[in-house]
């Protein structure tokens, strides 16, 4: 014979409609939608400005003067210097000394150095709220520096096509100017910077405000919403315990006759019949 097994406890009478109100525990919350872009911001701000820096010390133009079938002159130029790849004349090079090249790697470099304060402060506010005031810093620095690389580039780009334009060839004498490696190197950059400046800018949405969760999963309502209350009738209060009486013997019975006999406590017998 198995023994029997346990039931649970369930509570009756009042206690009965104290029911368990679950209540849903979410989740920890994934980054939402609205971080991405932040996050994405941040990264292709880093990936622009190393291709800025880069490409300011790369050769950006070429020039390269041909007289008679050979090249007397050749140089190109970055966003800092000039460099010669045959030396100049004395007369040239007094020329060339006295002026200089537009240094667009000033600009470009302080552009590159403010997306990387960007994507720094915004790798490290990525945890908080899109309202944050490190995450509109981060949100800034990120939207000037990419439209200051995208201005920079334009910028640099009008003017070597503008000298692109000088080039002229009359048979004896040829000139050419042309572009370097640095130059699409910086276009690229650019790129990255208007991709980071629209991320930045769709960052700017706000993320939804979560209402606060309660720290017990589980809670207790006496009478739950859709349950009613309960309606219990109040019984008296219990009377006071009487013992029942003893029959009455029937009449000419010795039961009765030694009633008769038998001397009642009111009445007590004489002393003499003792």
């Amino acid at each position: 014979m198995s023994a029997p097994q346990q039931q649970p406890y369930q509570p009756t009478g009042p206690f009965s409609a104290m029911q368990p109100v679950q209540t849903p525990v979410t989740a920890p919350r994934p980054p939402s939608d609205a971080r991405l872009p932040r996050l994405f911001a941040a990264m292709m701000g880093v990936f622009a400005g190393l291709l800025i820096l880069v490409a300011t010390f790369l050769p950006q133009s070429t020039y390269e003067q041909i007289s008679e079938g050979k090249t007397v002159s050749k140089f190109a130029e970055t966003g800092w210097a000039r460099s010669f790849d045959i030396e100049p004349s004395a007369e040239e090079k007094e020329f060339y000394d006295k002026t200089h090249v537009a240094r667009y790697g000033i600009p470009l470099s302080a552009a590159a150095l403010t997306l990387f304060a960007g994507a720094a402060v915004g790798f490290a506010s990525y945890r908080r709220n899109s309202g944050s005031p490190a995450a509109t810093t981060s949100r800034t620095l990120l939207i000037t520096g990419g439209a200051g690389t995208a201005i920079g580039v334009w910028m640099l780009g009008m003017d070597i096509s503008a000298s692109l334009s000088f080039g002229q060839d009359t048979g004896r004498f040829v000139s050419r100017y042309g572009t370097g490696g640095g130059f699409w190197i910086l276009l690229a950059g650019g790129l990255v910077a208007l991709l980071t400046l629209v991320l930045a800018i769709v960052a700017n949405r706000r993320e939804p405000v979560m209402a606060p969760q309660s720290p017990y999963p589980v809670t207790y309502s006496p009478y739950p919403p859709s349950a009613p209350q309960q309606q219990y009738q109040q019984q008296p209060p219990p009377q006071a315990y009487e013992p029942p009486s003893p029959p009455t013997p029937p009449a000419g019975s010795a039961l009765q006759q030694q009633d008769i006999l038998r001397p009642s406590p009111g009445n007590p017998p004489p002393p003499g019949n003792m």
